[in-house]
């Protein structure tokens, strides 16, 4: 009874000293250590600013008239895949000025719709003419290029016109007509469509050498004053088309006044038929 007893106490001893045991380890572990000093986080706080009712009202503007130059932009570029006289590549070029000045005009519209910033928004409203000068140009310049390519294509059919109105007058004056008055207005008629024909080149050549003036004052009043000379050009171009469309109507006019006096005169075997 006695040994158990010893057994028992010494198993005891060991269990208490086993158990013990981690409890130690872990207390030396959990010691404490120096802890790092936090830093301080700071957080932004985002500022919502309301635009007041005049500030609203410049940004619906700035929309619109950057609508309105888009709208425009893009009735020209098609307009100018439609020309068939001037060459391929200028054609490509005043695309892609057109193309190129849409997609800006396009981001602006966005960052002014998004703006917050009273001064950053009137700087970018301001920018519509001030920085985007190019539109300036692009839009007469693609204008003077595509009504010199109308006149261009007036001038061939015309002048394939005058061509056949050669050979009726030539027609009409050995059947005994009087064609005096309708030579001489072939004869402006020719003169009319090489004097439109030089004016239309003449212009398109001019306004298509021209560069944005990139606020240069000095490259902007050479600019304004070479599409100034180009437009006279082309209006000279088409005053020449106007005066050989008179001229046509009064070729047409006298070749059908010859036709019926030719057919109103009885041949000398019908009048001798017609008093038997």
């Amino acid at each position: 009874m006695k040994k158990y007893t010893i057994a028992t106490s010494i198993s005891s001893l060991a269990l208490v000293v086993t158990v013990l045991a981690p409890t130690a380890a872990f207390a030396q572990t959990d010691a404490p250590t120096a802890q790092p000093t936090a830093t301080p986080v700071t957080t932004t706080v985002p500022i919502t600013v309301v635009l007041t009712a005049k500030q609203q009202a410049s940004v619906t503007k700035a929309e619109q008239e950057i609508d309105r130059r888009v709208a425009a932009l893009d009735d020209l570029a098609t307009r100018v895949q439609q020309m068939q006289k001037v060459t391929d590549a200028f054609k490509q070029s005043l695309v892609t000025s057109i193309q190129a000045q849409v997609s800006a005009l396009t981001t602006l519209r966005a960052k002014i719709a998004a703006d917050t910033d009273a001064a950053t928004l009137k700087t970018d409203i301001q920018s519509i003419t001030d920085s985007y000068r190019v539109y300036a140009l692009v839009l007469p310049q693609a204008r003077i290029a595509t009504a010199g390519d109308r006149v261009m294509a007036l001038v061939d059919m015309m002048t394939a016109l005058g061509t056949k109105f050669q050979q009726r007058i030539a027609s009409a004056q050995s059947a005994g007509g009087d064609v005096s008055a309708l030579s001489a207005a072939l004869s402006d008629l020719g003169a009319k469509l090489l004097d439109a024909s030089a004016q239309a080149r003449a212009g398109v050549s001019v306004s298509a050498s021209l560069v944005p003036d990139g606020g240069d004052k000095a490259k902007l009043a050479s600019n304004t004053t070479a599409l100034k000379a180009s437009r006279s050009d082309i209006q000279t171009a088409q005053k020449d088309i106007q005066t050989g469309e008179k001229d046509i109507k009064t070729i047409l006019a006298g070749l059908q006044k010859i036709a019926s006096t030719t057919l109103a005169v009885p041949t000398p075997s019908a009048a001798t038929s017609t008093t038997r």
